[in-house]
């Protein structure tokens, strides 16, 4: 019925509407789906704009405007921008500042050297690597849904981001099982 692959809930509501314009005797409408591909939110993250442009053609699958090449829809006014800004470079400075803390006072001290403390060492190491790898460049992207910092940092800010995941996952566990 469609020319190109859709999502199991698309195919669903195309082949639910089919049945409803038969079972009314309604003449058939032709579903094939022969525009641009589209574009979810998930591939555009390190695209250029420029970019989705060409690939999206502005036009969704169902011929609705996306409005991807008008900028950015949800421009914050300048005073909110700065009140994110604030809090972020907060939140920034407090959670790096506080496991630096932590990570020396395990490293420096030899009587704080015990498996618990090497652990908590570990899940200040992986909340560093978010709040200075992560944090500021995802930042910066959710205020101007634009991505400015390249393909390949791209692709390593996610790298860090799951990586930090898992490593507090398992370090998580770890504490327990040693517990």
């Amino acid at each position: 019925m469609f020319s190109e692959p859709l999502g199991s809930t698309a195919w669903f509501v195309a082949d639910s509407m089919a049945g409803l314009i038969q079972d009314f005797d309604m003449p058939p409408v032709n579903l094939t789906y022969e525009g641009p591909t589209l574009v979810t939110n998930s591939t555009i993250d390190c695209l250029n704009k420029s970019d989705m442009g060409a690939a999206t053609n502005n036009t969704t699958a169902f011929g609705i405007e996306d409005g991807l090449d008008d900028g950015n829809q949800f421009i914050l006014p300048w005073w909110r921008q700065l009140i994110w800004t604030l809090l972020f470079a907060v939140m920034v400075v407090v959670a790096t500042g506080g496991n630096v803390i932590v990570i020396w006072i395990v490293l420096a001290h030899k009587r704080m050297r015990t498996v618990t403390n090497y652990f908590l060492v570990n899940l200040s190491v992986a909340d560093t690597m978010v709040s200075t790898l992560n944090v500021t460049f995802n930042y910066t992207y959710m205020l101007n849904s634009d991505w400015p910092f390249g393909t390949l940092y791209c692709k390593v800010s996610q790298f860090v981001a799951v990586l930090s995941i898992c490593a507090s996952v398992f370090t998580l566990m770890a504490i327990s099982i040693d517990r």
